[in-house]
């Protein structure tokens, strides 16, 4: 039936040792093919390496599946429905400019893309999605899916494409969007990146709301020229409280998998809180949308 793919019993490999809130062992991750003799190395070791990543890793490490699946595209939603809300919202005052709507939507797009796989990246550097990544033989190197190490280095290419489109649109309409797309990528990368990420303190609903609620919406609305008012937050209420729940969805379901890296909200106020949170967050979403009708 074709060549299939060979798994291989990974070799010994160092490890980082991370430490949680509690001071025991939150998880691991391997960091260097270094010869060492307690394959423990220290934080100093692999400074480096929280921001681009273990530059020897080898590549028999490949996501087991395609670029396609890496980048999440169900949650790519969220970026479209702000962008699109923030320009109907303009539309109210200002002419529609299409051009400017599809180009920055393809830029938002791409962020949340960039953002998506540096997050499966520093999850599984610090001992998460454990069954995302497999080590194959070299038999079966024909298959093409995402090498590890190449994903910070495709998301840095994202990232200087989308600085490119972002500079054409703030000489279209509002330099502005620019210190605004700042503060989102700045949440985004800090959301799983390092030992102190935002998702790891509990703060990734609150990251999540902010970068995905109001951030897209102003920037849609200073693109199509419209001014950003109190009704420009007010309108990006219901979309920040939609975002908060798709991550503490995540969350909750995630609790066993989050327990040993992670300190999310679920698992500080338990499941049952979490689910009842997550019923006050949803209905607030449908209240204040109620109430920017009128």
């Amino acid at each position: 039936m074709g060549s299939s793919r060979k798994r291989a019993s990974p070799p010994v490999k160092p490890r980082i040792v991370w430490r949680g809130f509690s001071g025991k062992r939150r998880g691991t991750r391997l960091c260097d093919s270094f010869d060492t003799d307690d394959h423990a190395l220290t934080r100093s070791d692999c400074k480096m390496a929280q921001l681009f990543g273990y530059k020897a890793m080898p590549d028999s490490y490949i996501y087991h599946s395609n670029w396609f699946r890496l980048i999440r595209p169900p949650t790519l939603t969220g970026s479209v429905m702000s962008i699109t809300a923030g320009t109907l919202l303009a539309a109210q005052y200002v002419d529609f400019n299409g051009m400017l709507f599809v180009i920055l939507l393809i830029t938002s797009v791409i962020v949340q893309a960039a953002v998506n796989m540096l997050n499966d990246y520093f999850d599984y550097m610090k001992g998460q999605e454990e069954g995302k990544w497999e080590v194959l033989e070299e038999s079966a190197a024909d298959f093409r899916g995402p090498h590890y190490a190449q994903v910070p280095y495709v998301s840095i290419g994202l990232m200087v494409l989308v600085s490119a489109l972002t500079l054409w649109l703030a000489q279209e309409s509002s330099f502005w969007i620019i210190p605004i797309g700042v503060i989102g990528l700045v949440i985004g990368y800090c959301y799983s990146a390092g030992r102190r990420s935002l998702s790891s303190l509990g703060l990734g609903e609150i990251a999540a709301a902010i970068s995905l609620g109001p951030l897209p919406i102003m920037i849609a609305v200073l693109v199509q020229g419209a001014p950003i008012t109190i009704e420009t937050l007010l309108y990006a209420f219901p979309f920040s409280l939609l975002m908060a729940s798709m991550i503490l969805t995540n969350n909750i379901r995630d609790i066993k998998k989050d327990s040993s890296t992670r300190r999310t909200v679920p698992i500080r106020i338990g499941r049952k809180n979490a689910i009842r949170l997550l019923l006050v967050i949803l209905t607030a979403t449908y209240i204040s949308s109620l109430f920017n009708r009128f």
